[in-house]
């Protein structure tokens, strides 16, 4: 992935059929995306059909959003996780793209022990091993992974390559947890970020709402950050309009900051 590209999300179109959202997309010049895998895994939409649209539309899918595992789990349960991590890796492959965001698992974190950083530790280092092509990247989500203490514990002690984390700032918000002190405390460890708004506790477009990435952003930038930004919409109103309204305000704000970071920062994605 090229430095600094603002590239859009389908899953504010998760409600949508798949095929004429990209169809949309790429009407608005979105041809460098993150595909949600909701409607081929949940709702069956046929891979070669997906690439199909794709190629017409002369769209590259660079991040593939995958569904639910919990590397947190012990065996036996946690072959399901990587049976499911399998056919997630399958997808990427097959849609030619190379990073794969996915969860660390749904332990709330007052469980979290020594002995589930072994267990998850473990797990994780299987995964990156079972498939060294892949950039798997942990968003920062649900129960202990909402503390940014936990989330730099696991990642270093899994200590591999293709491990890295996926850079929520609004989901550590919406706990109270500031995001400039989590990205100050895990950006040796971030190989993606997403980016979205929060107004009120529920989920708005970038850009608007009670909390100002901006600092954010400039600190992870300037911590020698050069990876890729996802734009997600995930409120109540029209998704197309606020999706498109969200990537212009997050190409802007990160072309602003890495102008003052230097002239290699400041590449997005052509459209």
């Amino acid at each position: 992935m090229e430095p600094l590209q603002v590239i859009p999300s389908t899953t504010s179109h998760k409600r949508e059929p798949l095929l004429p959202t990209l169809d949309v997309f790429a009407r608005l010049g979105f041809s460098d995306l993150d595909l949600n895998l909701h409607h081929i895994i949940e709702e069956h939409e046929p891979l070669d059909a997906v690439r199909a649209a794709l190629a017409a539309n002369r769209q590259r899918v660079l991040v593939v959003s995958g569904g639910w595992c919990d590397f947190f789990h012990g065996q036996p349960e946690v072959e399901a996780t990587f049976e499911s991590v399998g056919r997630q890796v399958s997808i990427v492959r097959s849609l030619g793209a190379s990073r794969l965001r996915l969860f660390f698992g749904r332990l709330e974190r007052e469980r979290y022990s020594r002995d589930r950083l072994h267990v998850i530790s473990e797990n994780l280092q299987r995964a990156a091993a079972a498939h060294p092509d892949v950039l798997f990247v942990f968003e920062n989500h649900d129960g202990a992974s909402l503390d940014p203490a936990v989330c730099r514990e696991v990642i270093q002690a899994a200590d591999r390559p293709n491990l890295r984390l996926n850079f929520d700032p609004i989901n550590f918000e919406k706990v109270g947890v500031p995001a400039l002190e989590a990205v100050r405390m895990l950006a040796p460890w971030i190989g993606h970020v997403h980016l979205k708004g929060l107004q009120s506790g529920d989920y708005c477009e970038f850009g608007e709402g009670d909390v100002d990435l901006r600092p954010v952003l400039a600190a992870l930038v300037a911590s020698g950050y050069r990876g890729g930004f996802t734009v997600e919409y995930e409120g109540r109103f029209d998704g197309t309009v606020r999706l498109f309204r969200s990537l212009r305000r997050a190409e802007a704000a990160i072309q602003s900051i890495a102008a003052l970071s230097g002239p290699r920062a400041g590449q997005t994605s052509e459209r």
